[in-house]
């Protein structure tokens, strides 16, 4: 390895490759691809930041330290640092470390309105496990590749793709060995907790599952992949569950509003949509239903 030319004729190249690319409907906006430079610094603190990290040594030898777990990382090991997650760094003087460092975001245009597996595959290395991991998976010559086609002189371009290349690779690699954490799958856990939240907050108001997958800073497609998978329907399914169990309510009071009140009340500003899911969740019409509950009123009098 020829860590000394590396570091004096790609930081330049790297440097033009820190823009945006996108690739179908995923965006990925590279922010650093640096070569360390730790100097006389023995340590750095506890801290954590808003992209994605992924460092790789080359040479040498250093600590870090993910909440309340050390770990020491060798030569060809590797660690992914996701967005929030606090960390720092032991820097060995006797053994200093050499590596790359690559840092980027990733979001979708303004403009998508589908699904994109690529950006739901990127957004699952959010959850992965924190540690240090040798590289037994082809990462060092993609970064060969990488080093070598960028002083040969190749299009920015042809140098972006490779960068695509290496994070294919890290989802690959969760997927295949299991290093993103999953979240409990209880029909309560955290996550449909907060969900539910939601849907009770927005239940009379106009649902917007793009802004709640943004609130749970994961992908439109994979909240709802995730939500269906959990308790076996979908998001809008709920969500009409929720409205037509206020409206039932609503109806089963004696002085309640007028059909179109309560439709309005509980989320459904069309009438017609409102009485024709209401009889096909409940087996009667609004106007059946409140009729109903009116007459079992009276025969209890």
């Amino acid at each position: 390895m020829d860590i000394t030319r590396w570091k004096a004729d790609l930081p330049a190249i790297f440097n033009r490759l820190c823009n945006e690319i996108r690739i179908n409907d995923t965006i990925v906006d590279w922010i650093d691809i640096i070569f360390e430079q730790v100097g006389n610094a023995s340590k750095c603190p506890p801290h954590s930041h808003t992209w994605f990290e992924f460092n790789y040594v080359l040479t040498g030898q250093l600590q870090t330290r993910f909440h309340d777990r050390l770990v020491t990382i060798n030569e060809d090991d590797f660690f992914l640092i996701p967005p929030g997650m606090i960390h720092s760094h032991i820097y060995k003087n006797d053994n200093p470390h050499e590596g790359i460092c690559l840092r980027w975001r990733i979001r979708q245009p303004d403009d998508q309105d589908g699904n994109d597996p690529f950006f739901d595959e990127l957004e699952g290395l959010r959850h992965w496990k924190p540690g240090g991991y040798a590289d037994q998976y082809g990462i060092k010559e993609i970064l060969l590749h990488l080093f070598q086609e960028a002083l040969s002189g190749r299009s920015d371009l042809s140098l972006q793709l490779i960068l695509i290349r290496l994070l294919e690779a890290l989802t690959r690699i969760a997927q295949s060995e299991q290093l993103v954490s999953v979240e409990s799958s209880g029909p309560r856990d955290q996550l449909i907790k907060k969900i539910e939240v939601y849907l009770e907050d927005y239940q009379g108001k106009s649902f917007n599952v793009t802004e709640l997958a943004a609130s749970l800073h994961m992908s439109y497609g994979h909240l709802c992949r995730l939500y269906k998978q959990r308790t076996g329907i979908t998001l809008i399914e709920r969500m009409n569950q929720i409205r037509l169990e206020k409206a039932a309510m609503l109806l089963q009071d004696p002085a309640s509003l007028l059909i179109k009140e309560v439709a309005e009340s509980s989320g459904f500003p069309d009438i017609y949509y409102f009485s024709k899911a209401f009889k096909k969740h409940y087996g009667l019409s609004p106007v059946a239903y409140k009729k109903k509950h009116e007459n079992e009123g009276v025969s209890k009098v």
